[in-house]
């Protein structure tokens, strides 16, 4: 009997595709939960281009910043609701842990503005505060920011990217929200500490020095010299047989007399040629005697390399001025006192580097004594004899009628004017600059490029003015020849002009950028009534002698000769100290006026060169390493998770 087969069961139902049971449907979140993060990453996007890409911009900063100040503040109260909302315990705990990073964020934005907004400074009681007390709360707030900003950022988004998949699904991974928040918030404070570190050992004054010894190779500027004498020069190096400092010194003669035939050098041992050691009175090793007829110059160094090898580094500077001083008639350089001068800087100007000690050792490098010229020198009777050069230094009170008479006697006799007026001065300078038959405008320049020197990190570093703008003028030449890796400090500056009717022979040897404007108002911002325009800030000026001059009175060329600058503080000892080539261009300056323009040229120091990066520089390289290089390795993480994650499901 065949048996009849058992009748299959009734097959279950089949629950809709798509519907889960009752027990695990999953809730649905709000259409804008997704949205939070990105909008609330994109706000401070929106704030860091207004702030930091269009500062220049007010109209489009405000509208940026605005913009994404409220995106921000929109996106965390949306979360804060979301997180109140969610019934879930485990979903409730993941959103408002997102929330409160989302909440830090706003704290660092609150901290910035504050921070840096006049009406935040002065509720804090900071814009009026000293200057150090304002540095310190500067430095201390950007630092608190920056971190609350990484601290909130990162772990938000790593937790956004990991609740992500899961939000429609019946329950979450909460550990996995967790450690992906952690992951996010650990990178964050690395980032922070490598960066506090890498400040705090900026800070701290200790140096380790890398740098390596190469004796100074003999300069353009030096061989110039060597070649316009008109007889022999002879140097007469006295050091031990094979001794390593001589060795050094004596490739660096070899170079000079390649291609000078009037020059020429030998070494000698002391204990050997007693008697020649005796004529040229040394009487220990290590001396270099320069010899130009009856003048005698003495360079003494260290026969021991680990000592001498400062001075060899120096050798070119050292050797050029001995050189000068054999060559050359001792000349004198007269400085005007008596009128707040930066030459009699003391207190509070003293401490910001208004002195001018770097500018008299240049001028004595030059061969040139340094005196002072005022009333009790007789200023207001004749300007004396003896004087080659007269300066006058950033003078903060007016000249009076007599004095401003005698200097312009003294030009009109071939006399010859270094001229570096301050535009902040009280005293009215036009009567110095019209020696020079200029017009000299105090109003202080600003610009709106980045080509000015960040000192106080606010709104007036944009009169800290550089320019690389050179005329082809021979009071310029060494600097109009390296013009695109060399410009000049220019800090607080005004500006020249030709005068009306001027006879004289001007040449503007260095101007602004075509971004500069004057500041009529003092707020270092570009206004309505205000534009941007190309500025004369130095001037070569030439005037044929006065008729009935002797000639032969006359120190240096036959012509009186003027260098004017629209800022003393160009050649302060703050501006000589840090920009080298400020230095060279006072330099080339005094040659000019002296008539030894053909020895222009660098001095060669062959030491470490300071790494120096403008403000747009530093802020690169900041953003860069803080931003720039995590994200680029949270790209490369997420990746390679996502091309394993894909490669797993393949096998699966």
């Amino acid at each position: 009997m065949a048996l009849k087969p058992k009748e299959a069961a009734p097959a279950a139902e089949k629950a809709p595709e798509g519907k889960a049971d009752k027990g695990d449907k999953a809730p649905t979140p709000p259409s804008y939960a997704p949205f939070l993060a990105p909008a609330f990453v994109g706000s401070l996007v929106l704030v860091f281009i207004g702030e930091r890409m269009l500062g220049n911009v007010e109209t489009w900063r405000l509208v940026f910043s605005a913009l994404g100040v409220l995106g921000a503040v929109v996106s965390t109260a949306l979360r804060f609701v979301h997180a109140s909302a969610e019934k879930d315990p485990e979903r409730r705990k993941i959103e408002r842990a997102l929330s409160l990073f989302a909440g830090l964020g706003l704290v660092a934005l609150g901290i910035y503005f504050a921070a840096n907004t006049e009406a935040g400074r002065r509720m804090l009681g900071i814009l009026d505060a000293a200057p150090d007390k304002r540095a310190r709360f500067d430095g201390a707030s950007t630092v608190a920011w920056v971190v609350l900003i990484l601290v909130s950022v990162l772990p938000l988004v790593f937790g956004e990217i990991a609740l992500a998949p899961m939000r429609r699904a019946p329950r979450v991974e909460g550990r996995r929200v967790r450690a992906a928040t952690i992951a996010g918030l650990s990178l964050a404070l690395a980032v922070a500490y490598a960066a506090l570190f890498t400040y705090a050992a900026g800070e701290l004054d200790a140096k380790v020095d890398f740098s390596y010894f190469r004796t100074a190779k003999a300069s353009e500027s030096t061989k110039k010299i060597v070649t316009s004498a008109p007889d022999t020069v002879e140097v007469r190096a006295f050091f031990p047989p094979l001794n390593d400092v001589g060795m050094e010194v004596e490739g660096y003669l070899a170079d000079i007399a390649k291609n000078a035939p009037n020059f020429k050098y030998g070494f000698y041992d002391r204990l050997l040629n007693p008697q020649l050691a005796k004529d040229n009175k040394v009487t220990q090793d290590a001396v270099i005697v320069i010899l130009r007829g009856p003048t005698r110059e003495t360079l003494t160094l260290d026969k021991e390399m680990a000592k001498a090898a400062a001075k060899l580094k120096t050798l070119d500077a050292d050797f050029q001025k001995a050189l000068l001083k054999a060559m050359k008639e001792q000349r004198t350089a007269y400085f005007t006192v008596g009128h707040g001068e930066l030459n009699e800087g003391q207190g509070a100007a003293a401490a910001e580097g208004r002195t001018s000690k770097v500018l008299r050792r240049l001028l004595e490098s030059q061969n040139y004594v340094v005196k002072d010229l005022g009333m009790p020198q007789g200023l207001a009777n004749a300007v004396p004899d003896d004087a080659s050069i007269v300066v006058v230094l950033g003078p903060s009170q007016a000249f009076l009628p007599e004095e401003i008479t005698s200097l312009d006697k003294y030009a009109a006799r071939g006399g010859k004017l270094l001229l570096a007026l301050d535009p902040e001065t009280k005293g009215d300078l036009a009567p110095l600059a019209a020696l020079a038959d200029l017009a000299f405008d105090p109003t202080v320049l600003a610009t709106t490029d980045q080509l000015f020197v960040p000192r106080r990190r606010n709104a007036s570093d944009k009169a800290n003015l550089v320019s690389n703008r050179f005329s082809s003028h021979a009071s310029v030449s060494t600097l109009s020849r390296v013009s695109q890796r060399a410009v000049v400090l220019v800090p607080v500056a005004g500006s020249l002009d030709k005068k009306a009717g001027s006879e004289p022979k001007v040449d503007f040897v260095l101007r602004s950028s075509g971004a500069a404007f004057a500041d009529k108002n003092g707020n270092y911002e570009l206004d309505g009534d205000e534009k941007k325009a190309t500025f004369n800030l130095a001037a070569a000026v030439t005037k044929p002698l006065a008729d009935g001059v002797d000639k032969a009175k006359v120190k240096g060329p036959q012509e009186m000769r003027a260098f004017v600058l629209a800022d003393a503080d160009a050649l302060s000892d703050l501006a000589l100290g840090v920009a080298e080539t400020n230095q060279l261009f006072a330099v080339d300056a005094v040659r000019w006026l002296g008539g030894d323009e053909s020895f222009s040229g660098e001095i060669v120091t062959p030491e470490d060169v300071r790494i120096e990066h403008t403000k747009q520089k530093d802020m690169y390289w900041f953003y860069g390493s803080i931003i720039g290089a995590p994200a680029l390795l949270l790209g490369v993480g997420l990746l390679v998770t996502r091309r394993a994650r894909r490669t797993a499901g393949r096998k699966a």
